[in-house]
């Protein structure tokens, strides 16, 4: 057990703290990633920290613990003492700015109490039924959930109330141990209100389903050397040949081995599944991505709020490589992100707006709704909302892309390219994630062409980088009030609600 760690009647961290208290007290000022991280409502699906059961997103918030330069411990390891003493320092380094912020979004990083006055009244209950009741002793299973909701709070506090700064100083305390997550979450029958409180991260970072529901079906992953996705079609019994055809130009996924090479992947305008039905991108390859210089690399990530005109073919919803049928349309898209999350609009001019045949308009919300109006003439007659539930994973819901939607891409290398549309070459940072491809004006750091071989052709002209003006992004009424609007399968409320 570790209850040397900290101590159990006295607290030398605490002791040792106040030597430090000057420093600890200028490392309450916020940096750049606390509040970004504050502003995260939750861990995307891909995230590092996010798992499909509490179990396995537990054991991947232990393996970024355990690389940070905190000394770590199992949570079993710990008694009771020792972590109601490691909540007394992180309570008394905490950020109120966080905690402030957290509980006017109504965030679940929040806590649940407003002084440690009452942990101390709850610690001495433990300890009094702890004398009582062989459950609540050390080693009973009453006992051990209890311990394991103080390891999960440890670990809340370090990471979502310690600013960036203090978890540095408190690092270098030797008689600091942070506990790591527990293996799993406690038996239901177990479970105490506070408990509940104290677990509550498992709501974030783990795979969100449809209430009243079986769990989600597995999350295709990733388990072998080969591609995730098939590289070849089956052949069409009419014509003898691939229902689509490929080749590395055309398609070249972030798993494929060798990786790709500067100017593979590419695509181009398609007009048909066959080998003579594509027109590639023009391309000539510049430097491998080890020769690109660091201070001159882009970012793949969008801007956080913009307006862009895209021209585009689509295929809708396009997740088969062997099911393609693009259809060309030109639209705008707004984006803006805030404290809520994304909001993605787009506005369509000509061709197909998701769903409906026609050039419409659209809006997907950080709530999960979709909306999306039929527009005749360039006025909207009727609008439809579709809920967030995935259609090819049971049970799982989806939302709009985040800004940052392709953190985490693998860069292919720079190249000189001239994108659809486009009357002249520009030179371009190429990224891949998935069998999205993605390619960064280096002159701008704007993205210039999307690519993905079963879904669709984007170029990006006209961008602003100002915040859309709320006469333009919001919702209209339309879509949630009077006659022309109607709710298919939204579960979220309207924004007026």
């Amino acid at each position: 057990m570790l209850l040397a760690i900290v101590g159990s009647a006295a607290c030398p961290v605490l002791d040792n703290l106040e030597r430090l208290r000057p420093a600890a007290s200028r490392g309450r000022a916020l940096s750049t990633s606390d509040i970004a991280l504050s502003r995260m409502p939750r861990p995307a699906v891909s995230s590092h920290v996010h798992g499909e059961t509490p179990a396995a997103a537990y054991a991947k918030m232990n393996r970024v613990l355990q690389e940070q330069p905190v000394r770590t411990a199992s949570c079993e390891s710990f008694e009771h003492a020792s972590l109601n003493n490691v909540t007394r320092v992180l309570h008394s380094l905490r950020s109120p700015d966080l905690q402030d912020f957290f509980a006017s979004k109504g965030d679940r990083r929040k806590l649940h109490f407003d002084s440690l006055d009452y942990k101390e009244a709850l610690w001495k209950a433990e300890e009094a039924a702890a004398t009582l009741m062989p459950s609540h002793a050390p080693g009973g299973p009453v006992y051990n959930a209890s311990r394991e909701g103080k390891c999960a709070e440890a670990v809340m506090l370090w990471i979502h109330h310690l600013s960036e700064a203090q978890r540095t100083i408190l690092a270098q305390l030797e008689a600091f141990t942070l506990p790591l997550m527990p293996h799993d979450v406690a038996p239901k029958e177990m479970r105490s209100t506070e408990y509940d409180q104290q677990i509550g991260c498992t709501s974030c970072h783990v795979a969100v389903h449809i209430p009243g529901t079986p769990p989600i079906t597995p999350i295709p992953l990733k388990n072998s050397s080969a591609p995730q996705y098939p590289t070849t079609c089956p052949n069409d019994s009419r014509t003898g040949k691939p229902k689509v055809w490929y080749n590395r130009t055309k398609r070249c996924d972030w798993d494929y081995a060798p990786f790709c090479s500067p100017c593979e992947g590419v695509g181009g305008m398609i007009w048909g599944p066959n080998e003579e039905d594509w027109n590639p991108m023009p391309c000539t390859p510049l430097l491998e991505p080890k020769d690109i210089p660091a201070a001159n690399l882009t970012s793949p990530l969008w801007p956080k709020s913009f307006s862009v005109d895209e021209y585009a073919s689509l295929t809708f919803p396009g997740r088969d490589p062997c099911a393609v049928n693009f259809k060309n349309s030109t639209y705008t898209l707004h984006f803006k992100t805030d404290a809520d999350g994304p909001t993605y609009h787009t506005v369509g001019h000509t061709g197909p707006s998701g769903p409906s045949p026609f050039p419409g308009k659209s809006w997907a919300l950080a709530n999960g709704n979709f909306y999306n109006t039929v527009d005749l003439f360039g006025h909207s007659t009727f609008c439809i909302c579709l809920g967030p539930k995935d259609p090819v994973v049971d049970n799982a819901i989806t939302g709009p892309l985040s800004y940052d939607f392709n953190k985490g891409a693998k860069l292919v290398g720079r190249e000189r390219v001239k994108p659809e549309y486009f009357d002249h070459e520009i030179v371009a940072d190429h990224w891949v994630k998935g069998p999205h491809h993605f390619w960064i004006d280096v002159a701008t750091n704007q993205m210039v062409r999307e690519w993905q071989p079963f879904n669709g052709l984007q170029t990006y002209v006209n961008w602003n980088l100002t915040t859309p003006d709320p006469s333009v992004i919001d919702l209209p009424s339309l879509c949630y009030k009077g006659l022309l609007h109607v709710n298919v399968s939204c579960i979220a409320p309207p924004p007026s609600a």
